[in-house]
């Protein structure tokens, strides 16, 4: 997977700052909601299971951060939500400055529901170890740490504070500072279980893991009576603003643990 969204044959990618005027140009009320995937740590590059260790970003992942910050700094946002572990925040810190300085404390939001799923006990080690371990014992990624029914439910849970702010408040745009895997888990829960569709740009093929700092962005459409009515992915993995293009490997599920996690 290359390193930005993928889109179908014959369509033409749009770009961040179009996206994001989306939101002023719609004939309907909408809001929109931005993801930014933190950057690398030296885990990532050592392709070591992360999940709830409190990691740091390295240099690559410092040099990221303030590429996606020359792109997001001209959108302005109403509300900033991080998971709380460090790698997140080093992110938040560095692609967020002047927002950060811009906007109350009671719209920076910290939370563990944003977390990467918990590995357990095979957080800290490498995935070809790990992964060669559960085929010997005959055991799936499942069976370690958090399960998926519980990963889900705790994003879902994210999600919905998010939007309850954004609702009560008549936010126009937020940003969340998260995982690989949690912003694609989540993603995946808005569609089946939400009901959200998929912007016909984007090939199905590629909603699975993400770059280091690419930048994902939702459209959520606003009833009259302020519920959501609907919502749209229109933007999956977008990493144009990376000087280098990383490419990961694709295929299963165990392959997808380490690129996001």
């Amino acid at each position: 997977m290359g390193g930005s969204t993928q889109s179908k044959p014959g369509m033409k990618l749009r770009t961040i700052h179009s996206l994001a005027a989306e939101v002023h140009e719609s004939k309907q009320p909408i809001f929109q909601v931005f993801f930014v995937r933190h950057g690398q740590t030296k885990e990532n590059a050592m392709r070591i299971i992360q999940g709830h260790l409190n990691t740091n970003l390295n240099e690559e992942g410092v040099s990221q951060a303030e590429l996606c910050s020359k792109v997001l700094g001209r959108i302005s946002f109403d509300s900033i939500w991080s998971s709380d572990l460090d790698r997140c925040i080093q992110t938040r810190d560095i692609v967020l400055k002047p927002h950060l300085e811009e906007l109350p404390e009671s719209r920076i939001h910290t939370t563990e529901l944003l977390r990467e799923r918990s590995f357990g006990d095979v957080e800290g080690y490498d995935y070809q170890t790990v992964a060669r371990t559960l085929r010997q014992r005959k055991l799936t990624w499942d069976t370690v740490g958090e399960t998926n029914e519980v990963f889900q439910k705790r994003l879902l849970e994210a999600w919905d504070q998010v939007i309850s702010e954004a609702l009560m408040d008549d936010l126009k745009r937020v940003i969340i500072i998260s995982h690989g895997g949690a912003i694609s888990s989540l993603i995946h829960c808005l569609i089946k279980r939400r009901g959200f569709a998929l912007s016909n740009q984007i090939n199905t093929a590629v909603i699975t893991s993400l770059l280091n700092t690419s930048i994902t962005i939702v459209n959520v459409t606003i009833k009259s009576d302020g519920g959501v009515l609907a919502g749209e992915v229109v933007e999956f993995n977008n990493a144009n603003h990376l000087k280098r293009h990383e490419t990961t490997d694709e295929g299963s599920i165990e392959e997808e643990i380490v690129d996001n996690f």
